[in-house]
């Protein structure tokens, strides 16, 4: 089933980030359309940076699907991992969403002022997103901090702090 899994996340990872490409090539392709024709550069440009942070975040979730599943393969033992892993997944969107709501604010205030809301609420939608992140992450401290760590590692743990208390030949000498 792991192998499966593997193969199925790394399929899915492919997918996306040809998904990714795909939108720069159409980003690409409009934007030289827009500027051979002369029919709405600018706007074709302003589209054409909106597809290239999709793609931008479409790639970012495929990388990370690949790093989280395929090649780390964690199953998420411990809160950290779990902690990380969203924090990370969740940074992503909210760049994405970020980068976007400025790009359609660019976009909407060259037209008419009443257009701004949509991108004024996808900018606040960030806000509100990276609000709860930082909620989460001080919600999750206090949990992540009272689960002790794996056995491998407090072994490990305590063969350094005896490695530090025991003094070396020269220490001995000296």
């Amino acid at each position: 089933m792991t192998l499966f899994s593997r193969l199925l996340y790394t399929i899915i990872a492919f997918a996306l980030l040809g998904a990714s490409i795909v939108l720069i090539g159409v980003a690409i392709w409009r934007t030289s359309h827009g500027f051979w024709t002369g029919e709405g550069a600018l706007d074709t440009m302003l589209d054409a940076i909106g597809l290239v942070i999709i793609a931008v975040a479409v790639a970012d979730v495929g990388k990370f699907l690949f790093e989280e599943e395929v090649v780390a393969d964690r199953e998420m033992r411990r809160p950290a991992e779990a902690r990380g892993s969203l924090t990370k997944f969740m940074s992503i969107m909210i760049v994405a969403l970020s980068l976007e709501s400025l790009v359609l604010i660019a976009k909407t205030s060259r037209e008419t002022m009443g257009n701004l809301v949509y991108p004024g609420l996808l900018m606040l939608l960030a806000v509100l997103t990276l609000v709860g992140l930082g909620l989460f992450q001080k919600l999750s401290q206090n949990v992540t901090a009272a689960v002790p760590p794996d056995r491998d590692e407090g072994e490990q743990s305590k063969r350094s702090k005896q490695r530090a208390l025991t003094p070396t030949p020269a220490e001995k000498a000296g």
